[in-house]
């Protein structure tokens, strides 16, 4: 049992001030972007996840807010961002995830450690990722002899 899709991605730009927990104005167009952009790549997702809000972060659920608001969809942020064994547990275990597309935006540092959780192969994504990047989706597919990740780099 697993989705047949995880799109693993990082949230989008960050301030320069450490202390702000908000998107960068960058960020905000990269979120905006990501409505249009993301359903006619890859389809409407199932479920949008991202790491739950703490006092040093909203940016997660502000990179994919304008997208769930777009298409319906609820963002399930129930997971803190170094919880992400268990939001790989959930995925690869309860029924309603089996067959379905999910999109996961998460903080760059803990990606790593939720690729690993998902069972894919090491090597298949970045580790560490570059604090730099964000505009980089792992593509995860869920095949039946275990994960299958490519990379895809958002041209924006």
């Amino acid at each position: 049992m697993a989705p047949v899709k995880a799109l693993i991605m990082r949230h989008a730009e960050k301030p320069d001030d450490q202390g702000d927990p908000n998107l960068s104005p960058a960020g905000r167009v990269r979120a905006k972007a990501l409505v249009t952009w993301f359903p006619q790549t890859f389809g409407r997702p199932d479920f949008i996840f991202a790491a739950a809000v703490s006092k040093r972060s909203e940016r997660p659920v502000q990179t994919v807010q304008p997208l769930a608001d777009a298409l319906g969809l609820e963002v399930h942020a129930q997971f803190a961002d170094d919880d992400c064994a268990a939001l790989a547990e959930a995925l690869l275990s309860r029924p309603k995830f089996d067959g379905k597309t999910a999109l996961i935006c998460w903080h760059h540092g803990n990606i790593p450690k939720l690729m690993k959780a998902l069972g894919a192969p090491a090597g298949s994504y970045p580790d560490p990722w570059v604090p730099t990047v964000f505009n980089l989706i792992l593509v995860t597919d869920f095949l039946s002899e275990g994960p299958e990740v490519s990379q895809l780099s958002e041209p924006f």
